[in-house]
This record gives C-alpha cells, structure tokens and sequence, in this order.
C-alpha cells in the first residue's frame, strides 16, 4: 500500500513538472520507470554506461592502432540488492564507417541472477589515417528486452593526441603503484640533428636507419616522449631502465627531499614501453581513461 501511494505521488509531480519542460519533465519519468523497476528487484546497469546517457572525451588515441574499451553490464545496484531473476540483453553501436569499424565481442545475452556480471570490449579500428586532435565517436546502447525495458548508453569521443602514439594508465584502488604505458605505432624514425646529407626533420625508413652508424642513429628517433607529474602525487620507479639509459629528468622538492618530476626519452618504431610510478595514496585508483577524469601524468611527443 505505501509503494502504491508513492508512485501516486510520483506521477502528479510529473504531472506537475511537464509544463515546465519536456527534458525535465522525460527526466523525472525516466526516474519513476527506474523507481518501479527496482521496486521490483530489477537491476540492470553498467560501470560506464548509464540510463539516459553519458558522454567521456578521451585524448589519447594514436589514430593508427586499434583503440579498446572494457565496460561491464551487470544485474546489481549494490553488494547487497541483486535483480531476481535472469535478465536479457541486446547491444548495439552507432558511429561513422567511413572511418572506423567498431565491433564487440558480444551483441547479446543474458545475466544470469547467480552470475551478476557480464563483461564487453569494444574495438576501434581506424580505416584511414588520423591527423593530431582529429576525433572519432561512437556510441554504445545497451537494452534490456526481458523481464523489463530498460536502455543504458555511452558515447565514447576518442582523440588523437599524438598520431601513432597512444598511452593509458593501469591502476587499481588497492595497488601500491601504477603503469603508464606508451604504445608507438609509427615505423619510420625522424632526424632531430642534422648529419650528413639528412636534416633536422628528415624522414628516415628503418631499413636506412640500421645502416647507419651509432652515432648517427642516436641524432635520430621515432618519437621523443616527456613525462611530468606531482611528486606529491606520485614518484616514479628510480630504477627503470629508462633512467639508467640516460633519459633527461628535472627534479622539484616534496617535503624537503628532491624528487624527479619530468623525464624525456626517445621511443623506437613499432614498440610498447612502461614506465611504474609509486603512489603514496594507494587508496586512489589513477586508471585512466574512463576511471580518473584526467592523466595523473602529463604526456606530450614530438
């Protein structure tokens, strides 16, 4: 009897509050229908995707590899309240083909009430070359067709950053440290001294970069990379072998002690490299994109 009168309630104040909007007004409703659902035992929801929407920017695409997204569907609203029931699902996605093929590893399913969790990746793969700040979107939609209609739904604007580099930070709540990790899809490497016939800018093919001498071939790099964090944030793992491979650092004080806090290094074509950074809260989960709003490391390429 009392979720009866509640839901009365409910709709004269939708009533109410339609005259002054259809938004509001569709976003009050929208409230009630997931009201009446959970009243029900009915939970279907997502890590990153949410009823009525939500959009995430990320900057730091290559735009020449193939870009993944994990995301979960599941059938809880806390630990402790769980739909009854199975809960079936269907997924599908909208975004330009010209430039992209997006698949899932899944289009549909069902939740079962003792499995809770079902888990996607979404796939980018780029169908032309991407210059700097170009941007792509797609949207992911989620719907539940049984034993109620429900619609969850991201879009997902990904943009280059650097063109054939991308990075990502993997974290979690409870890890001492963190991994940033720097992929470079680019297979020909740049002049950054000039030697010989070859000037600063010059476009160099592998083959003609291993026929060069040491010397040569250290005034030449596919990529050159700058990290810069917060010591006060985090403090990167001294014996990387970045460091003792000569990279450049800058240092700045944290308590009183002298902590790095920037190091550049050149990348080799068609390579992946990490680099680990202690946290000195571990509670904090610095996973980025889609967890932390921003990079917890500036990172920039040349």
């Amino acid at each position: 009897m009392k979720k009866k009168k509640l839901l009365i309630m409910l709709l004269i104040i939708f009533m109410i509050i339609v005259p002054f909007g259809f938004t509001l007004g569709r976003y009050v409703m929208d409230n009630i229908k997931d009201y009446i659902m959970e009243t029900n035992h009915f939970f279907f929801n997502s890590d990153k995707l949410q009823s009525g929407g939500i959009t995430y920017e990320v900057n730091n695409w290559g735009g020449a590899d193939v870009f993944e997204i994990q995301f979960e569907l599941n059938n809880h609203k806390n630990n402790i309240l769980t739909s009854e029931g199975d809960i079936d699902y269907s997924l599908a996605l909208n975004y330009d083909q010209n430039d992209i093929i997006c698949s899932l590893n899944s289009t549909n399913g069902t939740i079962y009430e003792d499995e809770k969790t079902d888990n996607f990746t979404l796939t980018v793969t780029p169908r032309r070359v991407f210059a700097d700040e170009e941007s792509v979107s797609v949207t992911v939609t989620a719907t539940s067709s049984s034993p109620y209609i429900k619609t969850l739904s991201a879009t997902y604007i990904i943009t280059v950053g650097k063109r054939g580099i991308s990075y990502q930070i993997t974290d979690s709540a409870s890890s001492p440290y963190l991994m940033f990790s720097i992929t470079n899809a680019i297979d020909t490497y740049s002049v950054r001294q000039a030697f010989g016939n070859y000037s600063v800018g010059d476009v160099i093919t592998s083959a003609e970069y291993v026929n060069l001498s040491a010397a040569n071939q250290a005034k030449c790099a596919s990529a050159i990379i700058t990290l810069s964090w917060n010591p006060a944030d985090i403090v990167i793992d001294t014996t990387s072998s970045i460091i003792s491979s000569g990279a450049s650092t800058t240092t700045s004080t944290y308590n009183g002690i002298s902590y790095i806090n920037s190091i550049t290094f050149p990348v080799d074509i068609l390579s992946s490299t990490e680099v680990r950074f202690y946290k000195w809260d571990v509670t904090k989960n610095y996973t980025y994109p889609f967890v932390y709003p921003s990079s917890i490391v500036t990172f920039t390429a040349s």
